[in-house]
């Protein structure tokens, strides 16, 4: 199966709202003076890098910028339709019917030089305070019913995925397979009903860990898939894992709370284990597919992250001490990069 086109319409509503927030924001009108690369344009309107990256990557995308040697230009449709001083200004037209959440959300960032997502001291999230889905495990704890709502939704959204996974990726040499922030446990339980020597364990916060037991009975896998109450952020890790698995985790946190999962995995596996990052990857520019550039628009209004490049994710877990890094495309927009300890 492939979902891609359900993915294409759900994110397409990010667009609208990322164009009018980047025309109000002055974005347009100047690079219509001269190109910028990220850095360059954040400071130059006083924005926030990371919002900026963002912002300027979904544009680039829908083909309204041009990456050249790393900086970013306006295409000829941006020039003549979305600069204020254009007779063929679309601007007041373009800002009828958008989102307000995603507009106002995103000039808020571009303005908010981000404190609120910036990990703590030594590397665990801060708690936004803004309501987002992330902040109850960043806080260590969630509701019942937030556990039960967040895993339906993770589940409807990841389930051609894992099996897209549980298909594609070779899981020759795993044995046993701890997958952090599991939710639902669509992803082990998808690996334990097509790989039959596999053992998974869902490492999740107890509320949901009671929900995702109704999943695995469901795909009849409770004799080798289990849970394990666990806040990922304050407490040890469970060992005798030879792979560490995150899916659609990473990017919900900004690179130096990254980091510091990439240490917690590494410290407890075996040498010879592996950690398995599942994400939808930028392409090399950053600049598409517009879809996960779409993804990573939608990761900065409601959560602490981003998508990723390959070589940002490489960077990352080679500075903790992963050897061999590599990317296997999956499904869909999916990829899953691994990574060994030798």
């Amino acid at each position: 199966m492939d979902d891609r086109r359900i993915w294409d319409l759900w994110l397409s509503g990010t667009y609208q709202g990322a164009i009018v927030a980047a025309d109000e924001a002055g974005l347009f009108d100047s690079l219509v003076e001269r190109p910028a690369a990220i850095e360059e344009l954040a400071k130059r309107l006083d924005f926030d890098e990371r919002a900026t990256g963002i912002l300027l990557r979904l544009l680039g995308s829908l083909g309204l910028l041009i990456l050249r040697n790393e900086r970013f230009q306006l295409s000829d449709q941006a020039r003549i339709y979305l600069v204020k001083s254009s007779p063929f200004y679309w601007g007041h037209m373009m800002s009828v019917g958008v989102s307000q959440w995603h507009r106002d959300t995103l000039i808020a960032k571009l303005k908010q030089k981000g404190s609120a997502d910036a990990a703590g001291p030594e590397g665990p999230p801060n708690i936004s305070g803004g309501g987002r889905a992330v902040d109850g495990w960043a806080a260590g704890h969630v509701s019942i019913e937030e556990a039960r709502m967040t895993a339906a939704r993770m589940h409807s959204h990841s389930l051609t995925a894992a099996a897209g996974a549980a298909n594609q990726y070779d899981c020759g040499g795993i044995q046993r397979i701890l997958d952090v922030g599991g939710g639902s446990g669509c992803f082990m339980i998808a690996m334990a009903q097509t790989h039959p020597h596999l053992h998974c364990t869902i490492l999740e916060l107890p509320a949901t860990c009671e929900v995702a037991q109704r999943y695995i009975r469901s795909g009849e896998v409770t004799d080798r898939v289990d849970t394990i109450a666990v806040d990922m952020f304050r407490q040890p890790w469970p060992r005798g894992y030879d792979a560490v698995f995150f899916s659609n985790i990473w990017h919900d946190w900004n690179f130096r709370t990254c980091k510091w999962l990439g240490e917690r995995a590494f410290e407890i596996l075996p040498s010879g284990g592996r950690i398995m990052l599942h994400e939808m990857l930028l392409d090399t520019d950053g600049a598409g597919p517009t879809t996960t550039a779409a993804f990573s628009m939608l990761m900065l209004l409601a959560t602490q992250g981003q998508q990723f490049l390959f070589a940002e994710l490489k960077q990352i877990l080679e500075s903790v001490g992963f050897t061999g890094i590599e990317a296997n495309e999956t499904t869909g927009y999916y990829s899953i990069v691994t990574g060994y300890k030798r």
